[in-house]
């Protein structure tokens, strides 16, 4: 469990209670606590295929969905606390992909996205009691490279099972950039949160310490 504390920096950063982290994800801890934000985390167990199975609406709304039904969810177990959660959707031409669970599966989506434009869909929502202050959703539109079996057999090698860990069965902060073309959007919608916005959210609630006019 990653329990960043309040350090003197963050103290004069942050002026909010520690917020609870609905999230396992380890790209999303580390932002965080790049940023200062002190979080613990806490697991939401939210049943996302069965969430899915029954939205009917675009890829960024369902994003946006999970992103919500994650917070609320851990919520329930930290009354009156912050909770933050948040959740990628990756889509290519309108249909969704999921994180692949063998690396198989990795293998074959990196073939079919292989040459091609795909979204992500990156959501995140601040809970507290079941009402969210803040519910955002940004996409980036990402081009994977025409790249050969050699390349992808090297990076399948190198990478092994933490392929298993990205919607995309890649990561643009490490070896997965040598598979990526061409990139709109920013960075941190890539990884899986929309970091700007958040602290932008959080600047003018008075969580984070304003900037000068």
């Amino acid at each position: 469990m990653t329990t960043p504390a309040f350090t003197p920096v963050s103290r004069k950063l942050w002026r909010g209670p520690q917020i609870v982290l609905a999230s396992r994800s380890a790209g999303r801890a580390r932002l965080l606590e790049d940023a200062g934000i002190p979080f613990i985390v806490a697991e939401s167990n939210l049943d996302e295929r069965q969430v899915e199975a029954e939205f009917q609406g675009a890829p960024e709304e369902l994003a946006s969905r999970l992103a919500f039904e994650k917070a609320r969810l851990a919520a329930v177990a930290h009354r009156d606390r912050l909770v933050l959660a948040a959740d990628q959707v990756l889509s290519v031409e309108g249909r969704v992909l999921h994180k692949p669970e063998t690396m198989e599966q990795a293998v074959a989506q990196l073939r079919d996205l292989r040459g091609r434009e795909h979204n992500l869909h990156s959501a995140a929502s601040l809970v507290t009691n079941g009402v969210a202050s803040f519910d955002y959703v940004e996409t980036a539109r990402v081009r994977l490279s025409d790249f050969s079996d050699d390349l992808l057999r090297a990076y399948v090698d190198a990478m092994g099972e933490r392929m298993l860990r990205t919607v995309g069965a890649y990561e643009i902060e490490g070896m997965g950039a040598n598979l990526i073309e061409t990139v709109q959007g920013d960075f941190f919608t890539i990884v899986g949160f929309p970091l700007l916005p958040f602290l932008a959210f959080c600047r003018r609630v008075g969580l984070i310490a304003g900037v000068s006019a």
